[in-house]
């Protein structure tokens, strides 16, 4: 199983050491956590994979939970916009900073794709997710920043990415990421509770 070891500073085949399925019975979703360890300096290592109906046999990409993931992202979150994300960060890892604006774009992108969004121009996408009240004025700004960032990465041959940019540009795109596919849906579960004091209770 493919996972990435921080001391070693690389991506492993890990030694599933031992396994362990968690049944929902709310959600009537399972969990598959595993325990690994790395091959080349023992490191040892939890991942997480969920049955999301996208992998091999329905089974996630493995979401490392220990050693946490450095800005890792909730599993709420679709797997394919994790991957595009955790691409990024692969890319601002190993330096290579207008790769990583690259890749929040295209992460941006799936986000509006994600969410119902008609129109394929970026700049009318993120427009209309404002105006459906997706994504708020400021996180509006951050947004469209990302976009204007991953522009000038893409086609300014001359244009260099600065750590400390890719790094804002990172954080930003982590934040959208979270509000639009988890504090969302959060906020919406306490209105709920708070609107039905028996639930709350």
């Amino acid at each position: 199983m493919l996972v990435e070891c921080t001391t070693c500073e690389a991506f492993v085949d890990g030694e599933v050491l031992a396994n362990y399925t968690r049944w929902d019975e709310g959600s009537g979703m399972a969990g598959v956590y595993s325990f690994l360890k790395c091959p080349r300096c023992s490191e040892p290592f939890v991942v997480l994979q969920m049955d999301d109906g996208m992998g091999p046999d329905n089974w996630s990409e493995p979401y490392r939970l220990y050693p946490p993931t450095e800005m890792g992202v909730s599993l709420a979150i679709p797997s394919s916009l994790r991957s595009a994300y955790g691409e990024a960060r692969s890319c601002f890892r190993i330096k290579a900073y207008t790769a990583t604006a690259i890749m929040c774009r295209k992460t941006l992108e799936g986000i509006a794709d994600e969410s119902k969004i008609t129109s394929r121009n970026l700049v009318t996408a993120l427009k209309e997710m404002k105006d459906k009240g997706i994504i708020e004025n400021r996180l509006y700004e951050w947004a469209d920043a990302l976009r204007i960032s991953g522009n000038e990465a893409a086609h300014g041959v001359n244009s260099q990415i600065s750590r400390e940019d890719a790094r804002d540009i990172l954080e930003f795109t982590h934040a959208l990421l979270e509000y639009v596919f988890t504090f969302q849906e959060k906020f919406e579960q306490f209105k709920q509770r708070k609107s039905n004091p028996r639930t709350a209770a």
